[in-house]
């Protein structure tokens, strides 16, 4: 099928700002071009790219960041455009710990990769309430056009994206391509890590590495036997709230 939109939406002050259209569902549906957005951090957008967003027409924003993030970089948004707002955020425990060792030149690729694995098999359950609401917020009509961020659009947005994708039916193999698609736009931010940062610990830190997302797939997997059983035992989703997503988000 041809591809009808793109899939990258050009911002100049944010990089990572995704489609969730055109992929396979169950039953033979694809996801809606221009129904669910992913992105990183909206705190830079430009005018140009605030009338871009208002032509987006977003009926509801899920914002992944802590407190602190918000404050230093709050959302940019339409003046006069009313968007209904969920503040969701969290950190996996030890990220702050992690990233003032990568400064610091103190922590190897090896340890960040296994720090990293394990904050997103506990994705799946420490914060299984989180993305409970998040699929209750994307299951109203009234939320749509919807947009999931956090700051780099890669981790808490990746995992929220992999669990509305699944939930309607998309193929596992085409969640991981969609995680991975943030490697093609990841922003060099090398200057931020200091002097004693080596390159390949900076790359470990941004990048999206598929076997982050498999742990958090597998560990699914592991723990409630399918993804079926996830959405209903783990995050206590209903039928009936799942047939509204996957008729709001597929066609």
């Amino acid at each position: 099928m041809t591809q009808q939109h793109p899939r990258r939406i050009d911002f100049e002050g944010a990089v990572n700002f995704r489609d969730l259209g055109g992929y396979p569902a169950a039953g033979g549906r694809r996801t809606r071009w221009r129904r669910v957005f992913r992105a990183d951090n909206l705190g830079g957008l430009t005018a140009q790219d605030l009338a871009r967003l208002r032509g987006l027409d977003l009926g509801g924003l899920v914002d992944f960041r802590i407190d602190i993030e918000r404050a230093v970089h709050p959302d940019r948004l339409p003046d006069g455009h009313r968007v209904r707002k969920l503040e969701l955020g969290f950190l996996p425990v030890g990220t702050l710990d992690m990233l003032d060792r990568a400064r610091k030149g103190a922590i190897t690729p090896a340890e960040i990769e296994t720090e990293v694995i394990g904050h997103y098999r506990r994705f799946v359950t420490d914060h299984a309430d989180t993305y409970r609401r998040m699929i209750a917020f994307a299951a109203e009509p009234d939320h749509h056009p919807l947009l999931i961020h956090c700051t780099s659009g890669k981790d808490r947005t990746g995992f929220g994206s992999a669990i509305l994708l699944r939930a309607v039916g998309t193929p596992r193999e085409v969640v991981e391509e969609d995680y991975l698609m943030t490697n093609q736009y990841v922003r060099d931010v090398s200057h931020l890590f200091g002097p004693n940062s080596s390159r390949e610990v900076i790359a470990f830190v941004l990048s999206a590495r598929a076997g982050y997302i498999r742990a958090a797939l597998d560990e699914i997997d592991a723990r409630y036997g399918s993804f079926d059983d996830y959405l209903a035992r783990g995050l206590g989703v209903d039928d009936a709230t799942r047939a509204r997503l996957i008729d709001l988000l597929t066609e």
